[in-house]
């Protein structure tokens, strides 16, 4: 993806009216439930069978929906919440077997929840043209406004909660803005301008002051403090082909320091000892696609997958060898969630680029 086309993304406007939080709901198109069709995709042995997820009711599906986000419920893995491009958040209550549309602005880019407090969600959206990020209290009740840009045109593009404080969330725009919260939104602080979108923010799953901030096709940022500093990382990442084009980040769940960058010419490594970083000995002609979607397994730090244009690739060696699974659907993966509970169950979203 260009960015140009990633650009015109953001400045797409959300068409619904909104009075307070509340707001009419937009209809998902009638498709049948079949994987070429498939924007939700779940597997329950790990990866090497795939089924598509998009059922609505007996009529409908979300099969018309392109998938930016995902979240899992850490207290209850049988509920997901998808933020999708044009149709705002959908629910699953029944580990995805069928998905009911959520009353929210048309886009939702990001939704986390609280590691503290199952009730307590955050998700950025777009609600007539402006950016703003959400935060709900209680199951069904209304999502309250904790943040907005000041004009129109961009977008939240990443959303991160610290699982050791979450009062503590940072967030990135399209326009590479990064901002903090310690009062679980209450106030804001500023914290970088970097040179492209934010489209991932990952902490140190053992470090919370330990943080990296992906940059869309430009590099990655990391801070070791908190935020106070942020150093520009992107130049140790690929030194041998010289690129910095970062498409997607994941961190290790049990591994210190660790995490995964994916870029337009492979993934990337970084160790939890030192600044050090290694190339993944991914498949050769998967190099030549975008990585846009990484994902680690929460009780193996060997185990790994990715996602590459039409196909997945899983290795549990660490990288050393990999099966391959080929993709019969119209998009492509953007999004790779491993249930933290069973991680032989896998969520993949996908959208068209």
């Amino acid at each position: 993806m260009s960015k140009k086309i990633f650009s015109a993304l953001f400045l797409v406007s959300a068409t619904l009216l909104f009075s307070g939080c509340s707001l009419s709901l937009s209809s998902v198109k009638t498709a049948p439930n079949s994987m070429a069709n498939a924007t939700v995709l779940k597997t329950l042995d790990g990866g090497t069978t795939w089924q598509a997820k998009i059922k609505v009711d007996d009529k409908k599906t979300i099969a018309s929906v392109d998938v930016l986000s995902m979240a899992i419920d850490p207290a209850e893995s049988k509920v997901i919440y998808l933020g999708t491009q044009a149709n705002g958040l959908f629910v699953s209550k029944d580990g995805a077997e069928t998905w009911t549309q959520v009353t929210f602005p048309d886009k939702a880019y990001n939704v986390v929840f609280d590691p503290s407090s199952r009730d307590v969600m955050y998700a950025s959206g777009v609600l007539n043209g402006r950016a703003k990020i959400y935060k709900r209290l209680k199951e069904e009740q209304q999502w309250k406004e904790i943040y907005t840009e000041p004009a129109d045109g961009t977008v939240i593009s990443a959303l991160a909660i610290n699982k050791v404080n979450s009062q503590v969330l940072f967030a990135g725009t399209s326009e590479g803005v990064i901002i903090k919260t310690t009062d679980g939104g209450v106030t804001w602080t500023n914290v970088k301008k970097a040179e492209g979108p934010v489209i991932s923010i990952v902490f140190d799953s053992s470090n919370d002051r330990h943080v990296f901030f992906a940059i869309f096709e430009v590099g990655l940022l990391e801070t070791k403090d908190g935020g106070k500093v942020i150093e520009n990382i992107s130049q140790s990442i690929d030194t041998k082909s010289n690129t910095t084009s970062v498409y997607s980040l994941a961190g290790d769940p049990s591994s210190a320091g660790v995490v995964y960058v994916g870029t337009g010419s492979g993934i990337f490594k970084k160790t939890g000892s030192g600044d050090l970083w290694e190339a993944v000995n991914i498949i050769e002609s998967s190099k030549a696609f975008p990585i846009r979607a990484i994902a680690v397994s929460p009780n193996n730090p060997k185990e790994l997958m990715y996602a590459s244009a039409k196909a997945l690739y899983k290795s549990t060696d660490g990288g050393t060898q990999w099966a391959t699974f080929q993709l019969d659907t119209t998009k492509e993966i953007g999004v790779l969630k491993y249930d933290q509970t069973d991680p032989a169950k896998l969520y993949a979203g996908l959208r068209k680029y």
